[in-house]
């Protein structure tokens, strides 16, 4: 029951604000999120290890779908960061322009309810209906709240992740009618399929195109920057922050299970243009003059990184990459809250609006450092313990690689100390731009802990992926 709950509170605390339109809207929205947090560490907190099967149904058996929902550590912990997060991302809207809180709110709690069904399917054609029921909400706030050119660029997104969602539906049911009659498209008879190497070699790559725009990495990126510039602050959060996590979580819970091989054949093509997008964006974003498209950029990077660590087919490459897509998701509701914050007071996001706040915003100016460090990757924070393992993973891969990625991490400590230099440091102005009040506090003070705390003692999160990459690598035989 636990379960669907976490699928139905959201749902029925969205369906509610959207055709009751209640003067709380916001204040019932938050509410739903941290009863979901409450479910999900509770979900943590009895996890025993393995997996978990819940919920498990006939729905449509002629085509293999049926209702099955469930964890392990991995899927546990991206349940962990939708569930953290979403909180923060309804706080944002508290500073917004009043908009239609009902309606935004609406569409943000049916996004959280949808990705909550990603990361619990154990049916393949269950996972593509909340894979792609997860846009639709974001969809709508780009398309209504968006910015300049919204309309052009949310056809642009709409048009990427149709083509991703078409080749990962063609996936599933090929897989599906591969499977002994009355076929299946549970996770389990999907694994235990054996398919000829020449299948896997094409295969991988209709499953793959899906999560690669999905995060995305070269050269299926184009329509990253403009769309994170363009949305709404939540918005942008919600496709970075957590979105962006399905195309990590489908490599490791479909690609690595359903085409191992696959996966070993291209894994060297998908390292080299894996480290050349996250390079090509960190350079963009160290030319940024607008601080938003900056952090856009940095987002790129950072999966490009990760993307490039999984396919390491290492232990510290994939454990790193998870825990990192954790300390990412975290940095970046913590850059684009900053991004938003800069904005209602300078009225752009361009750097020149900015620079010489440092004596004039101290309280700002120290949860915007505090930020940076986690950016940086600075030891004692999140971001450094997953750079580490990811580094390593990476070194037993291959020293070229290896030198190539402690590039990226040095490049990535480079734009974030620009951005910190460009927006806070400088000559002092005579502005009037309000120093951090008691709501930034609020909501930055809990993120940075957070980062802090689990930066100390990793072992918190790493023993909820530890055991299930150990699995999955011997699984496919491809353990180092």
């Amino acid at each position: 029951m636990e379960l669907l709950a976490l699928i139905l509170i959201p749902f029925l605390a969205a369906t509610w604000l959207l055709f009751a339109r209640p003067a709380m809207a916001r204040g019932i929205a938050l509410t739903s999120t941290l009863l979901t947090l409450a479910l999900v560490l509770w979900l943590w907190y009895t996890w025993a290890g393995g997996t978990v099967i819940a919920v498990s149904h006939d729905w449509v058996p002629a085509f293999g779908m049926r209702l099955v929902l469930g964890y392990g550590g991995i899927g546990l912990l991206m349940l962990v960061l939708t569930g953290l997060l979403f909180p923060f991302i309804i706080g944002t809207g508290w500073k917004q322009p009043a908009g239609d809180p009902a309606l935004v709110n609406a569409l943000l709690l049916f996004s959280q309810a949808a990705l909550f069904g990603v990361f619990m399917a154990q049916n393949a054609f269950l996972f593509y209906i909340f894979f792609e029921l997860s846009l639709i909400p974001i969809f709508f706030l780009l398309l209504f709240w968006g910015g300049e050119h919204k309309r052009a660029i949310t056809i642009r997104f709409f048009l990427y992740t149709l083509l991703g969602g078409l080749a990962l539906l063609f996936s599933i049911a090929y897989l599906t009618l591969q499977t002994p009659a009355p076929h299946s498209a549970d996770f389990t008879a999907l694994a235990a399929l054996h398919l000829p190497m020449g299948t896997q070699v094409w295969l991988f790559w209709t499953l793959f195109l899906a999560f690669a725009i999905k995060m995305p990495i070269f050269p299926f990126h184009s329509w990253q920057p403009e769309t994170y510039v363009m949305a709404p602050t939540q918005g942008t959060m919600v496709l970075s922050a957590v979105m962006g996590k399905m195309g990590l979580y489908g490599i490791v819970a479909l690609v690595f299970a359903f085409v191992p091989e696959g996966a070993a054949y291209w894994r060297n093509w998908v390292i080299g243009l894996s480290l050349f997008g996250a390079l090509y964006a960190a350079v963009i974003a160290f030319r940024q003059n607008d601080f938003k498209r900056l952090v856009a950029y940095s987002s790129m990077s950072h999966f490009g990184l990760m993307c490039a660590a999984l396919f390491t087919f290492s232990v510290y490459g994939i454990t790193g990459t998870l825990y990192q897509a954790l300390a990412h998701g975290v940095l970046m509701v913590c850059l684009f809250y900053i991004v938003g914050a800069m904005f209602q007071r300078t009225g752009s996001n361009d750097f020149a609006t900015m620079g010489g706040l440092k004596t004039k915003m101290p309280r700002f100016a120290l949860l915007f450092l505090f930020v940076t460090f986690n950016g940086v990757a600075l030891p004692l924070t999140q971001s450094f313990v997953g750079e580490w393992l990811m580094y390593t993973g990476f070194w037993e891969f291959d020293h070229w690689t290896a030198f190539a990625a402690v590039v990226l991490i040095v490049l990535g400590a480079i734009y974030m100390l620009y951005a910190f230099q460009r927006v806070m440091l400088g000559p002092d102005r005579e502005v009037s731009f309000a120093d951090a009040d008691a709501e930034e506090h609020f909501f930055l003070v809990p993120l940075i802990a957070i980062f802090m705390l689990v930066g100390i003692f990793p072992n918190v999160i790493l023993h909820l992926v530890d055991g299930p990459v150990q699995q999955l690598l011997n699984s496919i035989a491809l353990l180092n």
